[in-house]
């Protein structure tokens, strides 16, 4: 069997120049003892020749991780956002509603709370606002257990359909003309119900502890009339 000599290697496939022999004059232990030298020696050789530096490969640097998000994060950050979308929507919203308050006062400053809300550019909001109002009995019952509450703080007997609200609008201030006019002007029932309550809980505290029949901010509660029989 023949054994190939790696690329690049100077030594003798032959043992001929690493010993030499006469085999007619050597004993078969000499011939023996002979081959295994010659064999220990290619061995080595082949070893030593077949050595080659192997190229180191180039160290990369570690791949930094991607950062990893828990799914309740992200669900987190979703929810916040659109939690925030509604209310900067409605902040804008109430800017645009005073600003256009603020230019119809600047243009009618003088002119009676009842007046403003006859004007074209306010009416026909009023009548939006109003029309859904009488449809939504919700807001009709807020508005009448808030008047019956003030009336029993007053001393009235309160009961439901006993009392109504009264109220006088030629005293507002502008700042009550704004509050007013924005509330119309939404054309949303819920804000003008919103404007009244307040303006019943204003007056509350004048009526019954005070004692005045109608509060600074024109709210009085009167007693209805029972049916004529």
């Amino acid at each position: 069997m023949m054994t190939s000599q790696p690329q690049g290697c100077q030594h003798s496939d032959s043992p001929r120049g690493l010993a030499q022999r006469q085999p007619s004059q050597e004993s078969p232990t000499d011939l023996a003892s002979a081959r295994a030298a010659v064999a220990v020696v290619g061995i080595a050789l082949l070893i030593s020749c077949g050595k080659k530096e192997t190229a180191q490969a180039p160290v990369l640097a570690p791949t930094p991780k991607a950062a990893v998000v828990s799914d309740t994060k992200i669900e987190a950050e979703l929810s916040q956002a659109l939690a925030e979308d509604p209310k900067k929507a409605a902040a804008e919203e109430n800017e645009a509603l005073a600003d256009e308050a603020e230019s119809i006062l600047d243009k009618y400053p003088n002119k009676p709370a009842a007046d403003l809300l006859n004007l074209p550019e306010v009416n026909e909001s009023l009548k939006v606002a109003l029309t859904k109002l009488g449809q939504d009995k919700g807001l009709q019952n807020q508005i009448n257990s808030t008047v019956e509450l003030a009336a029993k703080m007053k001393g009235l007997e309160g009961t439901p359909g006993s009392v109504g609200l009264d109220l006088d609008t030629k005293n507002y201030n502008r700042d009550q003309k704004s509050r007013m006019l924005q509330a119309v002007l939404s054309k949303d029932p819920k804000r003008i119900v919103s404007f009244l309550v307040e303006e019943i809980g204003e007056a509350a505290p004048e009526l019954s502890y005070g004692g005045k029949d109608r509060a600074s901010n024109g709210i009085a509660i009167k007693e209805n009339q029972p049916p004529a029989k």
